[in-house]
């Protein structure tokens, strides 16, 4: 008899992280919400990299493209299950106990640093636009991300939610959807492109997700009442420590595990990148000897007091600062320019933020007057880079946060003439000088100015918000009055096609209870009772002003007469006419009645008059004819413009902010705020909420056809630099 194995209790078993049913909930809930976002995004791509092959001049671009499509329709499948398993995955993540979670990410970053060579900073590449994602989706969404993120961390008993751990935060899903699209071959130029489409049909529609995953856990009790907690926290803890809210790791340059030796190696990698353009410009020969930071920093502010001491020229475009020469020379004597020198890591800094900076001075997505504030920044930025070198990798450092929150708030800026008693402008200038006149080792300074920044913001939007609705409720009643009068002509028409009236009971259902149908149909709806009963009035109306041919018939008429007078008496009363014009019409409908059903009984009768005068008037009479009042997006004499511009167009969503050069040559920067039908009429608003503009598709796309019309890039105007240039140097790194 053989001995029974003996297996120890002991031994290790993965154990399923146990996690909270209503998250089970939330998860699922989300599942299906994003799965409808990412087949959204899939259909979107196919058009947009059809629309880059046909406007390719190289055949080896089309081909690149045609490519990618075909590579997208295959794997698109897989892709969608593999983004949904991560996120799922992502929710077990967080709630294993036996996950280091700093150990994790130093593992990460080493081996992103290790690899930097061998993949030809593809991956740094990806890295920044995930940064850019987050970076956005995080400023977007910051309230309920927060939110969501605390409700979550609430659940979990083994470690503190972040925002970088929260499975449904910017972060893990962005991570999720690149671990996605690994199976695909595809250029890194598409890949980038690929990431941006994620960034707008899937990160920037997040909002419901977030709403209702908050909904659920505060119908579930889960801290329904987040205001007492937050206050609970702040009694307990220092200034210091809240005075930044945490914005997580999410969206680093490459992830930092907060540590010096990190930060170093992270900016290792921006200068390994430098040294493709390093030369002697940036060296004046061996021996001579270094200056010191706090040398650096002492010229730096000197340099600042001179280049920045007179007023803001808010109607010119600035010129990027050539800091290093304005440095050396401050520092040297006269007869001694050439005997100092930048330390390499300072002057990588210099010269890394100075590409930064004339990025962001030659970016047309911003208004001129922001240009001229935020380039009374570089000096600044310049200083507070030099004494943290993480300010290039954390996305939620204050001062890069700063910067961006800046150049978001002035987007709707046009001329600099209207600026001049603008409180936005009044109150980002002030912060703006504020810095200036700041230290650079304050970083607190920074995150003041952000809390305060961002208070102010909100609440100029909530009062522009108020104004913008009701332009939305004033152009969406005319529009929807335009549609009803459009339904009632043509009913009219329709019924009193081929008839013969008198003039006056023309003019009455054309200018009189055509208003009376509009009214109900706009108030109650073409479906409603009372619009019935409306219509049923104008039948018997016209039923009864008609030659009838049998005493039948007649006898009818003279019937419901009475009645129709009533309703009609009735249906008037709801346009409120003057008790004067309503009985005059009452009185003239009435003496046209009777002398018809007169003229018809006479006939019937054999005692026609001989000089019949109503009758020879009534044969006279013209049919009723309305002027359709329709708003037609079609020039007919004007040329379509090419499709492509009409689905841009199309794709237009509600707070999107453009730039209109207008007939003057002057430019209008606006936002859409909605689109009514009918007409496919495009409103626009300004920065304050006030309607600034209205326009058909047709005319929209032919104006972004020649230029005269520009859909502005709103994402963070840091993190695009910073991709930009990152880019920029990655292609002078592989072509040198």
């Amino acid at each position: 008899m053989s001995q029974p194995k003996i297996v120890s209790i002991d031994l290790p078993s993965k154990r399923k992280p146990i996690i909270a049913p209503i998250l089970h909930s939330l998860r699922q809930q989300s599942k299906y919400q994003l799965n409808e976002l990412i087949q959204s995004l899939f259909n979107n791509t196919d058009d947009a990299l059809f629309e880059l092959a046909d406007r390719s001049r190289s055949d080896a671009d089309q081909h690149l493209y045609f490519e990618s499509m075909r590579q997208l329709r295959l794997q698109r499948k897989k892709i969608s299950s593999q983004f949904i398993a991560e996120f799922y995955k992502n929710f077990e993540r967080v709630f294993e106990a036996d996950i280091d979670e700093v150990d994790c990410e130093e593992a990460d970053f080493e081996e992103t640093v290790d690899n930097i060579s061998l993949i030809h900073n593809d991956d740094l590449e990806v890295s920044v636009a995930i940064a850019g994602i987050v970076s956005k989706v995080t400023s977007q969404f910051s309230l309920p991300i927060m939110q969501l993120t605390k409700r979550i961390d609430h659940l979990c008993p083994c470690r503190t939610i972040t925002e970088r751990l929260n499975p449904l935060g910017p972060e893990r899903l962005s991570t999720a959807f690149v671990d996605s699209i690994e199976c695909l071959e595809i250029d890194i130029k598409v890949r980038i492109i690929l990431l941006k489409l994620f960034e707008r049909f899937v990160m920037e529609r997040l909002g419901r997700i977030y709403d209702e995953s908050n909904s659920m856990l505060i119908d579930a009790g889960v801290l329904p009442d987040l205001k007492q907690v937050f206050k609970k926290n702040r009694a307990g803890q220092p200034r210091e420590s809240i005075s930044i809210p945490e914005n997580s790791a999410t969206g680093n340059l490459i992830e930092n595990a907060g540590t010096v030796g990190h930060a170093a190696s992270g900016f290792g990698v921006i200068q390994s990148l430098l040294a493709t353009i390093r030369g002697e410009a940036t060296s004046v020969g061996d021996g001579v000897p270094n200056m010191s930071t706090a040398e650096l920093l002492s010229a730096l502010s000197a340099t600042q007091g001179d280049v920045h001491g007179g007023p803001i020229n808010i109607g010119q475009i600035p010129t990027v600062l050539d800091l290093r020469q304005l440095v050396v020379q401050k520092t040297a004597d006269a007869a001694e320019q050439d005997r100092t020198k930048i330390r390499q890591a300072d002057d990588d800094v210099v010269n890394f933020v100075g590409m930064l900076f004339d990025y962001i001075l030659n970016d047309r997505n911003l208004a001129i007057p922001m240009k001229a504030l935020i380039a009374r920044l570089q000096i600044p930025i310049v200083k507070i880079a030099i004494l943290d070198k993480s300010f290039f990798e954390k996305s939620n450092h204050p001062a890069r946060q700063l910067l961006n929150e800046l150049s978001s708030a002035g987007i709707g800026w046009s001329s600099a003439a209207e600026l001049k008693r603008d409180a936005m402008y009044n109150k980002v200038e002030s912060i703006v000088m504020r810095v200036l006149n700041g230290s650079a080792q304050d970083k607190k300074l920074f995150a003041e100015l952000l809390t305060e920044l961002r208070a102010w913001v909100n609440t100029d939007h909530r009062r522009r918000n108020r104004v913008e609705q009701r332009v939305k409720e004033s152009e969406r009643g005319k529009a929807k009055t335009a549609a009803a009068k459009e339904t009632v002509q043509k009913l009219i028409n329709q019924k009193a096609s081929g008839m013969r009236l008198p003039p006056a009971v023309g003019r009455f259902i054309s200018e009189t209870w055509c208003k009376v149908l509009v009214y109900l149909c706009v108030k109650e709806g073409s479906a409603s009772t009372e619009w019935q009963l409306s219509l049923q009035v104008l039948d018997d109306l016209l039923w009864c002003l008609q030659p009838l041919s049998n005493q039948e018939e007649l006898r009818k008429r003279d019937a419901i007469i009475p009645e129709l007078i009533t309703r009609l008496h009735s249906g008037m009363d709801t346009i409120k006419l003057p008790d004067a014009t309503r009985n005059e019409q009452i009185e003239c409908l009435e003496f046209q009645l009777r002398e018809i059903s007169q003229h018809d009984w006479c006939y019937l009768e054999d005692d026609a008059p001989e000089n019949d005068v109503f009758a020879r008037d009534f044969e006279e009479l013209d049919e009723i004819v309305l002027t359709e009042s329709h708003d037609s997006e079609e020039n007919p004499g004007a040329q379509r413009p090419d499709q492509k511009f009409l689905n841009q167009i199309t794709k237009l969503q509600e707070g999107t902010w453009v730039e209109m050069t207008q007939e003057d040559g002057t430019r209008l920067r606006c936002r859409l705020a909605t689109v009514v039908q009918p007409g496919n009429r495009y409103v626009f608003v300004n920065r304050r909420g006030m309607k600034v503009a209205q326009k058909s598709r047709v005319k929209l796309a032919a104006d972004l056809q020649r230029a005269s019309l520009r859909i502005l890039d709103e994402s963070q105007v840091f993190d695009r630099a910073l991709q930009a240039v990152i880019g920029n140097l990655r292609q002078m790194r592989a072509q040198s």
